[in-house]
């Protein structure tokens, strides 16, 4: 019985196959830099993250999980919900440094995300002088953020500026407000991109958040 002339041959399923990445990357490349997808971030609602009484000491700080849920369409209009934990947090600054912000009890906080603005890796947050000069080669004045992939350095006491390494962007910030003794998360600076090595041109997006819903 001779073969349909209809089913496809072993050369042209190979040449599927080693086609499909190559789609993939057009589809975030047309999705990413042409506009034809989109991407959303919409911030959670509004959290607590810690209480200014348990914040006293210059330095003192306190950690936090953030879940931020993203929205994507692709260039065919397919619409998916991922979340992601962003890490943060709150550091109470110097009389002197929070004088040079301003902002009342307000510039005396800075609430951070500890995603490293180079590739997003994770940075920790260190304050022992003699630990930094070990780990970053600076003598620094005040605690660092020091990214442990490719060795980046943040300045806290300057806004959490870059000294050091590939990075060139100061590290996100969080908007919050202070509420009584709480200090409230509202919202997620929006070059805070989400990156996921998972994705051809993820590392460039940057996604527009939307205000959280009024009220706790």
């Amino acid at each position: 019985m001779a073969k349909s002339s209809r089913a496809p041959s072993r050369r042209r399923v190979v040449k599927l196959l080693l086609a499909l990445p190559f789609v993939r990357f057009l589809d975030a490349y047309l999705a990413r830099f042409i506009g034809l997808g989109s991407d959303t971030a919409i911030a959670a609602a509004p959290l607590r993250v810690a209480k200014v009484s348990e914040l006293t000491q210059p330095w003192s700080s306190v950690s936090f999980p953030y879940r931020l849920k993203v929205r994507s369409k692709d260039v065919y209009k397919k619409e998916t919900v991922t979340e992601e934990t962003i890490p943060g947090l709150v550091i109470r600054l110097p009389d002197d440094v929070a004088e040079k912000r301003g902002g009342g009890v307000k510039g005396k906080f800075y609430v951070v995300d500890l995603h490293c603005t180079h590739q997003r890796c994770v940075t920790t947050y260190l304050q022992d002088k003699n630990e930094i000069r070990a780990v970053a080669d600076i003598d620094a004045k005040n605690p660092m953020a020091y990214c442990p992939c490719h060795r980046s350095v943040f300045d806290l006491g300057q806004g959490g500026k870059v000294v050091k390494g590939p990075a060139k962007q100061p590290l996100w910030k969080f908007e919050f407000d202070i509420k009584k003794d709480e200090i409230v998360v509202t919202g997620v600076d929006p070059k805070a991109s989400q990156w996921d090595p998972g994705r051809p041109g993820e590392l460039f997006g940057e996604y527009p958040v939307r205000e959280g819903e009024p009220g706790l």
